[in-house]
């Protein structure tokens, strides 16, 4: 989430939580920094209106007004469900990033009956605000709650932005924990999966062709924050087809993560990370796990898309809402098939994943990578090119060396004849 978007959330929360009728007086002077150094970046006049609006809303708005309806207060959402009921979208800051944004993750509260869901956590730094979102939801919407009140907890996935509050949130709650049954290992002996998961990293990392140096770098970044979680004995590991707390439908759709699960309640869906809007979910390759990989991917988009008719919502973990699921899954697999075709056109000559990686974000998406992006980068143009290898034979591994054969070899690609 951009900077701008969390200074407005700020003023949001101090005025009709904290009751700060001042709040907003100083946004224009901290904004205008941020609106000169990002004006490429954001609808400035667009902004500014909604401020305006924000400015004109009484001590306590109404739950139907336009501006709760379309923003929310500190981005916190309400949705009533047709058969009774209510979801409440909980943004919550995961870790830091840049000077331009920070990572954040919508967590969900299901207000079932007499039962407190939470769906997701965050990480262990999202306490504080996963505390402010629930105040607004009992100051704003009238849902007298607190963290204590919440009775179960159901992981999305086992990716740290979901779970890693865990931290936090089972010593305040005591809540029973729910996960689908592939992730369930990776919560409760969390320690002993870090330690495989680390070793499977370094080997793909050294088979791409990365410089030693920048490997030892990014194992760094990748236990920052990590190192010392605990793990969870999980209450319910369930299956794909299940209810489970509050009548939710457990959709499994594995790809993005081997236990991503969507859950389905009434005509809303919450999605996870398996369909989110402006960007195409990350993917990782098998060699990690093998309920991650493309193909994986692809077949749960078309599972969850023949899911999608009669759904009016789907509600994703991160960039906003989605009004037509289906129609956004096919256009996730179009981007990738786009993606696909323009690494079988740059690959005339073999190269190692390193280079393949690089020469397509610089010449196909016009950018460098840099930090814990060249990381990401990887491991999403690995699962493409697995992907072509085992299931499409467009291309396959030069000098007869594989990621099976040997694990301390340099892989490279090339197109088949």
């Amino acid at each position: 989430m951009d900077k701008i978007s969390q200074k407005i959330f700020t003023a949001e929360f101090n005025r009709f939580v904290l009751g700060d009728i001042t709040a907003q007086q100083d946004l224009d002077a901290e904004l205008m920094p941020l609106f000169s150094q990002n004006f490429l970046r954001v609808d400035v006049p667009l902004i500014q209106r909604r401020i305006r609006s924000l400015r004109e809303l009484p001590k306590k708005p109404q739950l139907d007004s336009i501006y709760l309806s379309t923003h929310g207060v500190r981005g916190v959402m309400r949705y009533p469900l047709i058969g009774g009921g209510t979801i409440y979208k909980i943004p919550v800051f995961s870790f830091p990033m840049t000077d331009w944004k920070d990572h954040w993750t919508a967590t969900y509260l299901v207000a079932a009956g007499d039962t407190l869901i939470l769906v997701d956590t965050g990480t262990h730094l999202s306490e504080t605000s996963l505390r402010e979102g629930l105040e607004v939801v009992s100051r704003v919407y009238d849902e007298p709650v607190t963290l204590e009140d919440v009775e179960h907890i159901v992981i999305t996935h086992a990716h740290f932005d979901h779970f890693g509050g865990l931290r936090f949130a089972m010593e305040a709650t005591g809540a029973k924990l729910w996960v689908h049954e592939w992730d369930a290992h990776t919560l409760s002996n969390y320690p002993a999966e870090m330690t495989k998961g680390r070793e499977r990293i370094k080997r793909f990392l050294r088979q791409s062709g990365m410089p030693g140096p920048e490997i030892e770098t990014f194992m760094e970044m990748h236990v920052h924050g990590k190192a010392d979680f605990p793990g969870y004995p999980v209450t319910h590991a369930f299956r794909d087809g299940e209810r489970i707390a509050g009548g939710m439908e457990v959709i499994h759709t594995p790809g993005h993560c081997p236990g991503l699960c969507c859950l389905k309640l009434d005509d809303v869906l919450l999605l996870g990370d398996h369909v989110l809007n402006h960007v195409t979910p990350h993917q990782f390759p098998k060699i990690y796990t093998s309920g991650s990989g493309l193909l994986n991917y692809m077949n749960s988009l078309i599972k969850i898309a023949s899911r999608a008719e009669g759904i009016r919502l789907g509600l994703p973990s991160h960039y906003g809402d989605i009004h037509d699921v289906e129609r956004r899954s096919m256009e996730i697999m179009n981007e990738h098939n786009h993606r696909i075709a323009d690494l079988v056109k740059d690959l005339d000559r073999p190269k190692s994943l390193y280079r393949i990686t690089e020469d397509y974000y610089r010449f196909r998406r016009g950018r460098e990578i840099t930090g814990y992006e060249r990381l990401m980068a990887l491991e999403e143009i690995g699962a493409h090119m697995e992907y072509m290898n085992e299931t499409l034979g467009i291309v396959r591994f030069a000098d007869g060396i594989s990621p099976e054969s040997d694990p301390e070899a340099l892989v490279r690609y090339e197109s088949c004849p």
